[in-house]
């Protein structure tokens, strides 16, 4: 007989055998299963019971939020199979050793209407590999919407407000967000203005949705009246002005798609506007993986094993290894005092061919530290480009950090761009202590004057410091305090002198070695003491002739 392994919001876990006479799901304490502590569940939401052939039915009973089944779409006061999952209110339920329905084969999810191939002239394609490039004012807007998007922490919200978003500032008249299922088809999207015709279909080129959500390509469809030849079937049939469609990403993964259309403004799309919308879902991409962390923290609020959950998610946002890029090797080291770290770093290609990285430390510890870093690593992610101005860089994030978090938080940081053709280093500093630089001649800490960190003043300005190659320097150690402020049993802090010593005697400025140095000499001074703060370490080093 079929059964049910349900998950409660809180991350309890119970089973339901399910019987051939329908059983009553909802919050009321007459419900066969009573599931508590859930608002969006109704007094009576669901039936649900198994059939002759051992397939479970269920019945939604005029629900306010709606059931779903197998990642398909929410339905009221109507009655489906289910078979690998349901889902009622927050409560998730895996189904086991249900028959398989007869159209089990076809992955359940929105349709899409098939189009020829578009003629040259109508519709052209980039890779996933090709850079984003925004002017300074679509990147001043970006930093606003930014602020729109990032502060919903209910999934379904986020793509509401992405969508007006998108809608708002490309003049869409129609759009849709769709995301991937677990499986790899697509959910039912986010629409706005989006007909269906008498199949259910949406009225949307399945060419561009898959050639997005499935190679990651970004596409502008242009098709003003006044195009020689004939035009292609699906833009007769549903007459397309112009239209943008690009992939939703985070770390490589294609997570969804985002596309909007015009169809009575003759006006058309250009690069520009296809990189504006990229970048936008950009930012869609790490809120998803911000919820997802989010959603793994409220789940795990009371069981405190499984806060290693939210530290893996965090550790997907952190760089996957080591970089070498021309003379430049770049590497980096978290360590977090408790399951999460207030800690971040990051390094990444910008599209001039220079590498970009971010060290940062956020005032306190565990999950809410770690929300805001996250949030500080998509705005830096997304803003940060090879023709950008690192200190109005400096001043838009910590514009943005002033305006979105509460008095009282505020983040140590340092931005820089390294050229790996030349070794040219350029950073600036909000509040963070200076890096250690080495050069054949030795090493020394690089003492210069600081800004306030970020959060503190809006009005902050942020001054760059170029390290130029004439200067000689060859590699470089950032950290954050828990380098240094490491303290023994008792209480005694490490300091940067030990530090100092311990490391002009490596010998070796490869990254990994100047991360081990560092971190013995760490664990040495600790002995039996545990780390009382995060610890963070960013190492580049670059191959001088």
């Amino acid at each position: 007989m079929a059964r049910l392994i349900a998950r409660s919001p809180d991350g309890r876990e119970f089973q339901v055998v399910l019987t051939h006479k329908p059983q009553t799901f909802g919050r009321s304490e007459t419900c066969d299963c009573v599931l508590r502590n859930d608002a969006e569940v109704s007094r009576v939401h669901a039936e649900i019971w198994v059939d002759g052939e051992n397939r479970v039915q269920v019945l939604d009973k005029g629900s306010k939020n709606g059931t779903r089944v197998d990642d398909g779409d929410v339905y009221r006061s109507d009655q489906r199979v289910a078979w690998r999952t349901l889902r009622v209110g927050e409560h998730e339920f895996d189904v086991k050793d249900a028959a398989r329905p007869p159209d089990s084969h076809t992955p359940r999810g929105p349709m899409f209407r098939d189009d020829p191939t578009p003629r040259d002239g109508d519709t052209v394609y980039y890779p996933s590999t090709r850079a984003i490039d925004l002017s300074g004012q679509r990147l001043g807007l970006l930093i606003r919407l930014a602020e729109r998007i990032g502060g919903a922490f209910d999934r379904k919200q986020m793509l509401e407000q992405a969508l007006d978003a998108c809608c708002d500032s490309l003049g869409f008249e129609r759009g849709l967000i769709v995301l991937k299922t677990r499986r790899g088809d697509a959910e039912t999207p986010v629409t706005r203005n989006m007909p269906v015709d008498s199949s259910g279909s949406f009225r949307v080129s399945r060419t561009l949705i898959n050639r997005a959500l499935v190679d990651g390509e970004r596409a502008i469809v242009n098709n003003p009246a006044t195009d020689v030849g004939p035009l292609t079937e699906s833009l007769v049939r549903y007459p397309i002005c112009s239209a943008l469609c690009v992939p939703i990403t985070n770390r490589d993964t294609i997570l969804g798609v985002i596309y909007g259309d015009r169809v009575t403004q003759a006006s058309s799309y250009q690069a520009e506007d296809v990189d504006f919308l990229a970048a936008i879902a950009q930012h869609v991409g790490v809120g998803l993986a911000n919820l997802e962390l989010f959603r793994e923290y409220v789940r795990s609020q009371k069981v405190y094993a499984e806060l290693d959950q939210a530290r893996a998610i965090q550790r997907e946002l952190l760089p996957n290894g080591a970089m070498e890029r021309g003379r430049l090797r770049i590497d980096g080291f978290n360590q977090p005092s408790s399951e999460v770290s207030g800690d971040y770093y990051d390094y990444f290609v910008l599209d001039d061919g220079r590498v970009g990285f971010i060290i940062a430390d956020v005032t306190g510890h565990g999950l809410p530290a770690a929300l805001v870093m996250a949030n500080l690593q998509s705005a830096v992610r997304v803003a940060l480009t090879g023709r950008d101005n690192l200190p109005g860089l400096a001043r838009r994030v910590n514009q943005l950090i002033c305006q979105n978090t509460s008095s009282g938080v505020f983040v140590t940081s340092i931005f820089g761009v390294v050229d790996p053709d030349n070794g040219e280093l350029e950073y600036i500093s909000a509040g963070h202590p200076g890096p250690i630089l080495f050069s054949p001649s030795g090493l020394r800490l690089h003492q210069v004057e600081n800004s306030l960190p970020l959060g503190v003043d809006e009005d902050e300005e942020f001054d760059m410091h170029v390290l130029a190659p004439s200067t000689g320097v060859n590699a470089a150690l950032f950290y954050t305090d828990g380098l240094f402020e490491a303290a023994d049993a008792s209480g005694k802090l490490l300091g940067m002198e030990p530090i100092l010593s311990g490391l002009n005697g490596l010998g070796r400025t490869l990254p990994a070695a100047l991360i081990e140095g560092a971190k013995r000499i760490v664990h040495e001074h600790l002995g039996t003491a545990d780390a009382g703060d995060d610890m963070t370490l960013l190492a580049l080093e670059f191959q001088r002739d």
